[in-house]
């Protein structure tokens, strides 16, 4: 069978609160959307993200570079050429026969003698040397840059949805914070009213003992009793301190800005069952779509890592200057053209890291399950954890009737002199604390609102 809640306050999500939270608490929620320090730092793990996904995109476009060396060499292998041994014997039987034509014919003409010759030898490495290209270089076909690109769009994905997590746990807390404060402020003014009822009774009691009609202990009884509640009271004044101090924390304002109250208004009762409240959470929780975006960035960390046995095929164009000084002639400057491929036949690691992969993926698959019970499980909690808070203000709202009601019969028995100061201040004391915890109630029972309206993501976001 199924269960609702029949609304006191009415479900906040719903459009018949919509309109009683847009001041001021709906300005509050904008300003914490827009001024939070921890929701500001996870935009800027989004924006690093949105970096890392441009930088695997620019991977697939070509690359200019320049590279530029210029060396100096010394000593190293050589090689020698016979020059010598090849052309020395050569000039040798000139320089012969050059002689004996002159002794034989006196008009032979003079001819220089031909001079000996050594061996060259080369050094491998040239003196100086410099070479500076201008390279173009672009991927044909790269399986890693593609699937690469693919994980980093997932991931960026993923951590934009952490943002949205957070701003719907922000609202939360911002909910939950301004109605803890607007209970500790409550409990102060219900401690304001108690001091005065108990320091009236004190006034009361002096002037009685001044005309001799009570004696000096109820003056002492109603003395200690004003010192307990300005305890009490002083205690409450901490508390709406310290709670507004967070609220504004929460708001990256000043701790002691003031906090505008929200008008006490009558809302159209509504109703929504367990079942629905667990099917919206299904649906409409962030942290299952960010799984789904770490689950394709692991299926394409799985490609990438089959990926590793194609082959890669890469276009480069290099054009520049060598020699062994800079100068630009025609036969300075060069071009080359290549097609590069790149195919790893055989790696064993491969494999392995094609299971690692798939295993990240089950791991992620069983947090997916384990997180839809967590879900379920909260929205069970809270919806309960609502339906109690909600029958806690009616029994609140009935002992308050009560108490006062007691109360001011017991005030005026006192006052005439048919009950005594025990019976007075059991009646004062069960009078504020019916108060405080019909306050106390009311305000838990927004709280539980809003922790319901996170678990189920009910809250829209303008």
């Amino acid at each position: 069978m199924k269960r609702s809640i029949p609304a006191i306050l009415a479900f906040l999500y719903l459009s018949t609160f919509a309109g009683a939270q847009e001041s001021p608490l709906k300005a509050y929620i904008h300003t914490a959307l827009e001024s939070n320090v921890a929701l500001q730092r996870q935009g800027l793990s989004y924006e690093k993200s949105l970096a890392a996904l441009e930088e695997a995109k620019a991977l697939f476009f070509p690359r200019l570079s320049i590279q530029a060396r210029y060396s100096v060499a010394r000593g190293g292998r050589a090689f020698t050429i016979p020059i010598g041994d090849l052309m020395n014997p050569v000039y040798q039987n000139l320089n012969q026969i050059n002689t004996l034509a002159r002794a034989t014919y006196p008009d032979y003409p003079t001819v220089p003698e031909y001079p000996m010759i050594n061996n060259e030898n080369i050094n491998f490495l040239r003196e100086t040397e410099q070479e500076t290209v201008l390279r173009l270089q672009m991927p044909i076909f790269n399986q890693a840059i593609l699937q690469n690109q693919r994980i980093r769009h997932n991931l960026a994905e993923a951590e934009n949805v952490s943002v949205d997590i957070y701003r719907r746990e922000l609202v939360k807390e911002v909910k939950v914070a301004y109605f803890n404060h607007a209970q500790a402020r409550q409990g102060v003014r219900i401690l304001e009213d108690a001091l005065a009822l108990v320091e009236e009774n004190l006034r009361t009691s002096e002037s009685l003992q001044r005309n001799h009609k009570v004696t000096l202990d109820v003056v002492y009884s109603a003395r200690a009793e004003v010192e307990e509640v300005e305890q009490q009271l002083a205690e409450a004044v901490k508390n709406e301190k310290t709670a507004k101090a967070y609220f504004n924390f929460l708001l990256n304002r000043n701790y002691e800005e003031e906090i505008v109250p929200m008008p006490e208004e009558v809302l159209a009762p509504s109703a929504i069952s367990l079942e629905e409240a667990r099917n919206q959470a299904f649906r409409q929780r962030e942290e299952f779509q960010q799984l789904n975006y770490y689950l394709a960035a692991q299926d394409k960390q799985i490609q990438l890592s089959k990926g590793a046995h194609l082959p890669q095929l890469n276009l480069q164009a290099d054009y520049g200057i060598q020699g062994t000084r800079y100068e630009i002639n025609d036969d300075a400057d060069f071009f080359m053209g290549s097609v590069v491929m790149g195919w790893n036949l055989f790696d064993r690691s491969t494999k392995a890291k094609v299971q690692q992969a798939r295993i990240e993926k089950l791991e992620t698959e069983s947090q997916k399950a384990e997180l839809n019970q967590q879900i379920g499980l909260q929205v069970v909690n809270t919806f309960y954890g609502l339906e109690a808070a909600q029958q806690r203000i009616l029994k609140a709202e009935a002992e308050v009737v009560a108490a006062r009601q007691a109360f001011r019969l017991m005030n005026k028995k006192f006052m005439q002199g048919q009950a005594n100061r025990v019976e007075f201040t059991n009646a004062r004391t069960q009078q504020t604390s019916a108060e405080q915890r019909l306050s106390i109630a009311r305000y838990d029972y927004q709280a539980k609102l809003a922790e319901f309206e996170r678990a189920t993501a009910g809250y829209r976001f303008d």
